[in-house]
């Protein structure tokens, strides 16, 4: 009787192995992917971050400007990454049609004088899509939107049209997982800002715009 049931919880537990091996535990739902095909058999899609709505969380430094606010409001970088100039943003990711499809991290830092950008993007029915750039510079934003008539430390409404890629051929798509694994090509990310809130936040819109290719 012993041995039987020393058998038998063996087996359970190589059957609950076996299934977290084998079984997908969630699946989530395969929402449509709104492409277009593109010359040379390219697929070209975009994904919209809506602000502040879709912003999640910032942690940055004093170089970042104003969008290195800290929100929440008690968010902090680690100490040792606190005085460089490094931001680190998450937010939700939207379709073309406004459905929430994903999460998406973007790092910007600044070493040296010259700016990069970096994107993940994560859609749990699809996989995940890496993006990479020479980012805007510091405070790019800020000139932007000073240009445009805002005055520090006060609300504003209006319109500023930022290239977060500046340069020609734009960012690039450097690979991912799931059905974007194994992607190559370039996109190009537009952050369209209508207004500052009282407490500093932006609105507007985050629009990434990518064409992908199979590598090689």
């Amino acid at each position: 009787m012993r041995t039987a049931f020393i058998v038998g919880m063996l087996l359970g537990v190589a059957g609950v192995l076996a299934a977290a091996r084998y079984v997908p535990w969630v699946s989530p739902p395969r929402l449509p992917s709104y492409t277009s095909v593109v010359a040379n058999g390219g697929r070209a899609e975009a994904f919209v971050i809506r602000l502040p709505a879709d912003r999640i969380s910032a942690h940055g430094a004093e170089a970042a400007g104003l969008r290195g606010d800290a929100f929440p409001a008690d968010a902090a970088l680690p100490e040792p990454l606190a005085a460089a100039p490094l931001l680190v943003e998450q937010f939700k990711v939207r379709d073309r049609e406004g459905n929430v499809i994903g999460v998406a991290a973007r790092h910007w830092s600044q070493p040296a004088g010259a700016a990069y950008s970096a994107w993940l993007l994560v859609i749990p029915s699809r996989g995940a899509l890496l993006m990479t750039a020479d980012g805007e510079p510091a405070g790019a934003v800020d000139a932007a939107l000073a240009a445009a008539g805002r005055r520090a430390d006060t609300s504003w409404s209006g319109e500023a049209t930022i290239d977060a890629v500046p340069g020609e051929g734009g960012g690039r798509i450097i690979g991912g997982s799931g059905e974007f694994e194994a992607l190559e090509g370039r996109y190009d990310e537009t952050w369209t800002v209508t207004g500052v809130g009282d407490s500093g936040e932006l609105k507007g819109t985050i629009e990434l715009t990518t064409v992908t290719y199979v590598a090689g």
